[in-house]
């Protein structure tokens, strides 16, 4: 994750945003039923799926690190210049419109979830940064958190 450095971040925001929108796409598509039950489980609703602009890659998917603007320091030999994005839920950090992180969660909750390259390596904050934070390790138990108490918290989730 941080062995390729960002070359180009306008790049990094138009592939990122690209596999955030065809992920959440694919999540509302057709043979989506694992998908939306692993978020049944894990408590939220459909309308909060949809807000959080949450998605679906069905399946893993290697990418070249220069097309989405990333420097590759080991060189650019077939085996070192590409990376997987890896099946799972599709979490994009958007702050104020912008995209700021992806991370993607295998649909095993004890699975660790894996930040896509390029994204900023800084915790999540949801909610009103004026109500009181409240600090949680894991990305699904901080968006249940923030799902049920987003009036009232400020989230600040540690993948």
């Amino acid at each position: 994750m941080g062995d390729y450095p960002l070359k180009d971040r306008a790049l990094w925001k138009k592939k990122a945003g690209a596999f955030v929108t065809r992920s959440h796409r694919h999540l509302w598509g057709k043979n989506n039923e694992d998908p939306l039950v692993f978020l049944f489980r894990q408590d939220l609703t459909h309308q909060f799926v949809k807000d959080m602009h949450l998605g679906w890659n069905k399946h893993g998917q290697q990418r070249r690190l220069q097309k989405w603007g990333l420097d590759n320091k080991k060189g650019n030999d077939e085996q070192t210049g590409s990376f997987i994005l890896p099946s799972g839920i599709v979490f994009p950090y958007i702050v104020e419109k912008q995209l700021i992180s992806v991370w993607i969660q295998p649909m095993d909750p004890s699975s660790i979830p894996y930040m896509v390259p390029g994204s900023a390596n800084k915790p999540i904050l949801l909610g009103n940064p004026t109500n009181p934070m409240k600090s949680i390790n894991g990305l699904f138990k901080g968006l249940g958190l923030f799902y049920e108490k987003k009036e009232m918290l400020c989230i600040e989730i540690l993948p």
